[in-house]
């Protein structure tokens, strides 16, 4: 009997290739509204964009403050005139057109899903999941996905993984395994909930003190091996 039969995977960053859907996005985005489209003011949006993320996994602040807030502080960057709001809407429908995945994403679900029960737990605005894996080639592998706006709380709130578990018949804390690239709200909201965690670590960053990770991989292809060993770190 495998010992976790539940995988619990993040999406962005862990199975799709966020930095390269958002850069997608975000050249869309200045293309319709003759934005500054470069390395430079992608990295500008991106100032105000990752502390706010931050911020809604600390509980300071909700989605929908980050998403219109962001495009805000962009276009006072640029001295624009254009309503927030709808640049938010029209960014949010240009990524979930990007299914771009994570290399070894497709084969290691598609081995793993044979013996094991996969789910997707992720912070992602709802619409942007949702139209993504329609086209994704995740799509068969892939049993349900968990969206925070659905349950009400963000990772790593202890609460967004007690929605989880209540709607998953035969998960427990032990036989499931959590994987995420994100040691603040993958990590740590394993660690918070009391289940084995899995931190997927491709550019190879030192592994921390805290929070505590019980296995670590570079790659996806790692992770069939490792679920058959099951050495821990």
């Amino acid at each position: 009997m495998e010992r976790y039969p539940y995988l619990l995977f993040d999406a962005d960053d862990t199975l799709f290739d966020f930095q390269r859907n958002g850069q997608r996005a975000f050249t869309m985005l200045c293309a319709k509204y003759n934005f500054p489209c470069s390395e430079e003011s992608h990295a500008v949006f991106e100032t105000f964009n990752q502390p706010l993320w931050r911020a809604l996994e600390q509980g300071t602040i909700t989605k929908e403050f980050l998403k219109v807030e962001r495009f805000r502080l962009f276009l006072d960057h640029y001295r624009r005139k254009e309503d927030p709001a709808a640049v938010n809407r029209d960014f949010l429908s240009f990524l979930g057109t990007g299914s771009f995945l994570v290399p070894g994403a497709e084969e290691t679900c598609r081995r793993l899903s044979r013996t094991h029960r996969l789910f997707i737990l992720t912070n992602s605005v709802e619409a942007v999941h949702t139209n993504r894996m329609r086209q994704s080639l995740l799509m068969p592998y892939i049993e349900g996905s968990f969206v925070s706006e659905t349950a009400g709380y963000e990772k790593p709130d202890k609460r967004f993984f007690d929605h989880v578990f209540s709607r998953i018949p035969g998960i427990t804390k032990s036989n499931c395994l959590l994987i995420g690239d994100s040691l603040t709200s993958d990590i740590q909201g394993g660690v918070n909930a009391g289940i084995p965690v899995c931190w997927f670590n491709p550019h190879r960053l030192e592994k921390p003190a805290a929070p505590p990770i019980d296995y670590m991989i570079h790659d996806l292809s790692e992770l069939p091996p490792l679920l058959d060993g099951g050495q821990r770190t």
